[in-house]
């Protein structure tokens, strides 16, 4: 028998394998978001967790042991300064540019250099390494961004588009799940290669964008949403955008990504509503 059909034969079933193997969260899961601070997981009641990448091995076990399934978090449009590994980010040359004008200890990724990719697929190793159940690839949407149109070249969506699309392919090689963060704008065109979708205040919007996940959702996939600034600001909202459609969200009382927050239960805070699985 031919050595290359044995050789694309046995790297089909480990593909196969990596598919069957990946954790993939289901839609009603409950999740929670926390960034930036401690969780004490004695008193957590969220099925899912969403936690830096930086949390250590012993934390993540303790989370697994607590019967949580843990999302590892980390920005790849933008380089935050407190990461261990920016001086390679900097090593290369245009890769980071200007100030990201909302988050001041953040630089935008000129996310089209070739030398990035290397940097990024180190980091979903170590996500791998440390047993995340998955990945949460943050700032997709940089295009939209008026200091990233200030550029001399300025990214396109299609940049993103490709690069959300390579995020996908690569940690799904390495046998993790990833979510889409935001950027509505690619739902569509990169649905496929994403496990499941993280939104910020799809509901609470002036323009509500919940909606637009009907497709993303058909497709069986979960979206874990967050609110911010107060559960009762926004009840009445959150019960009219997500009857329906099976939106698992966590809503915070203030816009800091602490334990503490309100898991949405629609049958509890609502009237007449419709949790909307499709599953």
């Amino acid at each position: 028998m031919n050595l290359s059909f044995i050789t694309s034969i046995l790297v089909s079933l480990l593909f196969v394998d990596n598919i069957e193997a990946r954790w993939k969260p289901t839609q009603g899961m409950t999740w929670n978001y926390v960034l930036g601070h401690s969780v004490d997981i004695k008193i957590e009641k969220a099925q899912v967790l969403d936690v830096d990448v930086n949390k250590s091995v012993g934390t993540i076990e303790e989370y697994h042991k607590a019967g949580k399934k843990v999302i590892c978090y980390f920005s790849g449009g933008t380089l935050e300064n407190f990461r261990d590994d920016k001086d390679d980010f900097y090593a290369v040359k245009g890769l980071v540019r200007n100030t990201y004008e909302a988050w001041a200890d953040e630089k935008w990724l000129d996310i089209r250099k070739a030398d990035l990719k290397p940097l990024i697929k180190r980091r979903m190793e170590t996500a791998v390494k440390k047993n995340c159940d998955a990945i949460e690839v943050d700032n997709l949407d940089a295009y939209q961004f008026d200091e990233v149109k200030s550029w001399d070249d300025p990214l396109t969506k299609k940049d993103l588009i490709n690069y959300a699309i390579w995020l996908g392919k690569t940690a799904h090689e390495l046998g993790i799940s990833i979510g889409l963060k935001n950027a509505l704008f690619m739902i569509d065109e990169v649905s496929n290669y994403f496990d499941f979708a993280i939104n910020e205040s799809c509901a609470a919007l002036s323009h509500p964008e919940c909606h637009l996940y009907k497709n993303f959702l058909k497709q069986g996939k979960a979206v874990f949403g967050i609110t911010y600034n107060g559960f009762s600001r926004y009840q009445s909202a959150l019960c009219k955008e997500l009857n329906g459609l099976g939106i698992s969200m966590i809503v915070k009382e203030t816009g800091a990504l602490e334990q503490a927050g309100t898991i949405f239960d629609g049958k509890k805070h609502c009237k007449n509503f419709d949790p909307g699985k499709n599953t």
